[in-house]
């Protein structure tokens, strides 16, 4: 059966190579798309657009490309549904880098997207690639079938914006609210994983500010309240402004046992009657970009898994999140989600 599987994935790379992909937008993660690609494509068939490019490139001459199946928007959040508005391939297979807009779609714009894709047989990979990860998949299935006996959550992330990126971290997209930065858009990851593990929320109450630690117009730091049901919260710590780097999400059941996920050390540490186990993941290098694009190629050639529909409704349910942590915060009270 391995050997069948090997066969069929043989056959597919083989075919990858002849099409073509188009990334769009050359920022710290387009580049990091283009070295990846290269895995999986012929180099040749890689076209990257940039508005900053020295090379100007007319995207008509790639709407009538027969081969351009693959399109990578890692544009700013502000410039994707722009610009998936103004180049729609039909039959063509996307990843929407996170998040997918830089506000809220519109009830015009969600219906554009959604009739669209139906219309132009789109397929469309979600940024949220934390999902991939083996860590957060074995952390889903231990909680999965006992979350009616969960009583605490917590979700604690911090960062460091300027140790991100090798350039001046005020100049990127992340610091400038004109381009969808801040801390919320940013760790947007944590929201979906909310929806991935725990479920929608039905009510939230949020708070956030920039701390004028870092020399940005953005939200650094975010307090956030998701109320899932009946006596239990998802308590959730969001910034990027503090060197102290923590990414967990803990558990605690009614039973007394308790669970923790380290998304920096990829660990599972479970605690119950006063043992301790640890199981550690290895995450290579450009795990999260390699797969990011294996998906995409497999959603690509599959015809009855959906499951990417409901990763991309997660996705534009990230950014309805965000609008009402935003009206929570405005009006200091609890908003229904």
């Amino acid at each position: 059966m391995n050997g069948l599987i090997q066969a069929i994935g043989t056959i597919i790379l083989k075919h990858q190579l002849k099409d073509s992909l188009l990334i769009v937008g050359y920022g710290s993660i387009g580049h990091k798309y283009h070295q990846a690609a290269k895995s999986f494509f012929n180099k040749e068939n890689i076209y990257i657009y940039s508005k900053h490019s020295k090379k100007k490139i007319d995207l008509n001459l790639f709407k009538n490309k027969e081969k351009l199946n693959y399109i990578i928007l890692s544009n700013p959040a502000t410039e994707r549904i722009k610009f998936f508005k103004s180049f729609i391939k039909k039959k063509a297979t996307y990843i929407f880098e996170k998040p997918l807009n830089n506000v809220a779609l519109n009830v015009i714009d969600k219906n554009f997207l959604i009739n669209s894709i139906n219309k132009n047989q789109i397929k469309i990979k979600s940024g949220y690639c934390l999902r991939l990860n083996p860590a957060v998949q074995n952390f889903r299935k231990k909680i999965s079938n006992n979350l009616n006996n969960i009583i605490d959550i917590k979700i604690n992330t911090s960062s460091y914006l300027p140790t991100w990126r090798k350039r001046d971290y005020r100049d990127t997209v992340s610091a400038k609210k004109k381009y969808g930065g801040g801390v919320l858009n940013e760790l947007s990851h944590e929201i979906d994983l909310v929806l991935y593990l725990f479920g929608k929320p039905k009510f939230v109450f949020g708070n956030y500010f920039n701390s004028k630690s870092l020399q940005i117009d953005v939200e650094d730091i975010a307090n956030i309240i998701f109320y899932m049901k009946k006596d239990l919260n998802v308590n959730m710590h969001l910034d990027f402004c503090t060197p102290f780097q923590k990414r967990e999400i803990e558990v605690i059941f009614k039973n007394k046992r308790k669970i923790v996920l380290d998304l920096i050390k990829n660990e599972i540490t479970e605690i119950y009657n006063n043992k301790i186990k640890k199981k550690k993941f290895l995450i290579t290098k450009y795990f999260y970009i390699k797969k990011q694009i294996e998906k995409m190629i497999e959603i690509s050639y599959s015809k009855k898994n959906n499951k990417w529909k409901s990763e991309l409704n997660d996705s534009i349910k990230v950014l309805d999140i965000i609008k009402k942590i935003r009206e929570s915060k405005l009006k200091n009270k609890l908003i229904k989600i």
